[in-house]
């Protein structure tokens, strides 16, 4: 199931707070240092934090880069995607300010990507490593802030929960174009339609 409102916000708040050297020590073995152990979580925190605010797949915030994030005069921020699953390209608003403010602050450690490798900020994350990582962490999110969506859920859930809740106020239509997919497969697997609170909303105000 896709987070509650009060999921989400609990959720994002604590990514934001989320230092990633607290707690975080020198792995036991292999080559990689105590820098490069924080790398990762910090990476796997800001992936987080920009699917939370983008519904973007793992494979389009992985790649995107500098160069597609847009802020215009007022502050508002894109990310500009040419590189998709349908080949279609899209302009995604990133819908919360603290987490647009909070990438930006990622620039001054360089490299090509937004995002990009833990070990190297000019290369893209590999896909088994990063989903590695963001299977361990939505573990920790499930015991910590005790949702059980987490728990067997993973980066698709962001998608499935921004677009539910989002059901009420936007048009399916902008919604499936938001996403990257057509309205049929908009309805069927990101949209949860148990939740009529909305609908319920709706007819109070119309009746």
């Amino acid at each position: 199931p896709p987070l509650t409102l009060d999921e989400y916000q609990r959720t994002v708040a604590h990514l934001l707070e989320l230092d990633p050297a607290e707690g975080v020590s020198r792995p036991k073995r292999g080559r990689w240092s105590l820098d490069d152990a924080v790398a990762k979580r910090r990476n796997v925190i800001d992936l987080t934090l920009l699917q939370s605010a983008t519904g973007l797949r793992v494979g389009e915030a992985n790649e995107a880069t500098w160069d597609d994030l847009e802020v215009d005069d007022n502050g508002d921020g894109h990310v500009v995607v040419d590189r998709t699953k349908t080949d279609r390209g899209r302009r995604i608003p990133i819908l919360n300010p603290d987490v647009l403010a909070h990438l930006q602050s990622r620039r001054e450690r360089g490299g090509h990507y937004i995002l990009g490798s833990p070990a190297d900020a000019s290369k893209v994350w590999l896909r088994d490593n990063c989903r590695k990582e963001c299977a361990a962490f939505y573990q920790e999110l499930a015991g910590h802030l005790k949702i059980a969506a987490f728990e067997k859920g993973r980066t698709h859930l962001w998608r499935e929960t921004l677009n539910t809740l989002l059901l009420a106020d936007v048009p399916e239509v902008v919604r499936a174009a938001y996403f990257g997919h057509d309205v049929k497969v908009n309805r069927q697997f990101y949209t949860d339609t148990t939740d009529t609170s909305g609908m319920i909303a709706a007819a109070k105000r119309l009746f």
